[in-house]
């Protein structure tokens, strides 16, 4: 029998083998792995002469070394969070790959990349905290927007409450006594009433706010609005005076006369609007009434009116007197 020295695949020491026990396995004299002694005894590496470093060996039953290469998962955990500087969202994948490709780490020796994984995750949770604290200032300046309208139309609501109560109140008066209407300068206690006739030629414009009743209410001028070829005059007690039809485009300087006995259609129509058992009524007149009304030139939009109208109901309807139209902005 004879002896020749071979290198142990694993821990690298030479271990000395008779020729008898080639092609079998033993357990290494040094790091007791099993190993398999080459059986072809007759070419040897050259043991290396400084302890501790193995020879190089070209053999069959050599260790191979497995190169080590970079995991997917951790390069995608770091390009996603960084995405998210511009989509936003990329923190969600981020983080998620971040994780698995901190598992698949653990379990696979073989990978590398766990300061992709690590960087990925950390500004991952980092945008996430930085979103989630915007959202939280967004959500508390809505929630105190919403809480400030909502109290602004709870007061508007309120304030709607009382003036609708007030009106209310007013008219259901109508069934014992006129209402009494409020206007600074000029009420109906201290103007006086305009006397009816029906021959409008010979009828004047007082020099007061205009005033009278209409179906037996007292009626002062509070407001009136052109629009639309319209004219609407309102009462301080929700009373309302329209001319409408067959005034035109524009009332600057103009001057209408309409005699009780005319029979055209074309003449502008009175309507008149109030409220009675709490409920709204309004008639229309289209002839049988006279009417004359004169305007001036406008001025800061603006135009200056005299009204007198005499209807043919019942209670002999009867306004006159000045009044002022404003004028819609040009569109």
């Amino acid at each position: 029998m004879s002896e020749f020295k071979f290198s142990c695949p694993v821990c690298g020491q030479n271990v000395l083998c008779d020729t008898v026990l080639a092609g079998t396995q033993l357990a290494c004299p040094h790091c007791n792995n099993t190993i398999g002694v080459p059986s072809d005894f007759t070419k040897q590496p050259e043991v290396s002469a400084q302890p501790g470093i193995p020879p190089a060996w070209t053999g069959h039953n050599a260790a191979a070394t497995v190169p080590q290469r970079t995991s997917g998962l951790a390069i995608a955990s770091l390009i996603c969070s960084l995405s998210s500087l511009v989509t936003c969202i990329g923190w969600l994948p981020g983080i998620i790959c971040g994780h698995l490709a901190k598992s698949r780490l653990r379990r696979n020796a073989t990978l590398k990349g766990g300061g992709l994984a690590t960087a990925g995750l950390v500004i991952g949770y980092l945008i996430l905290m930085l979103e989630a604290g915007t959202a939280a200032v967004n959500i508390a300046r809505f929630s105190a927007a919403m809480k400030q309208g909502f109290d602004s139309a709870r007061q508007d609501m309120a304030t709607n409450n009382v003036m609708v109560s007030q009106t209310q109140s007013t008219s259901g008066s109508n069934d014992n006594q006129k209402a009494e209407s409020v206007m600074p300068g000029a009420n109906t206690a201290n103007s006086p009433q305009p006397e009816w006739t029906s021959d409008i030629s010979t009828a004047s414009f007082p020099d007061h706010v205009a005033s009278g009743t209409l179906h037996g209410f007292d009626f002062v001028v509070k407001a009136a609005l052109f629009r639309s070829g319209e004219i609407r005059l309102n009462s301080a007690n929700g009373m309302s005076l329209e001319i409408i039809h067959g005034l035109g485009a524009s009332i600057e300087g103009q001057n209408y006369e309409v005699q009780s006995t005319d029979d055209n259609s074309a003449n502008p129509h009175v309507k008149i609007t109030w409220t009675e058992d709490g409920a709204v009524q309004s008639t229309t007149f289209s002839k049988g009434y006279g009417m004359k009304l004169q305007f001036d030139k406008a001025k800061n939009r603006k135009v200056s009116g005299k009204i007198y109208l005499c209807l043919p109901d019942d209670s002999k309807s009867c306004v006159a007197g000045t009044f002022e139209v404003r004028l819609p902005k040009p569109k």
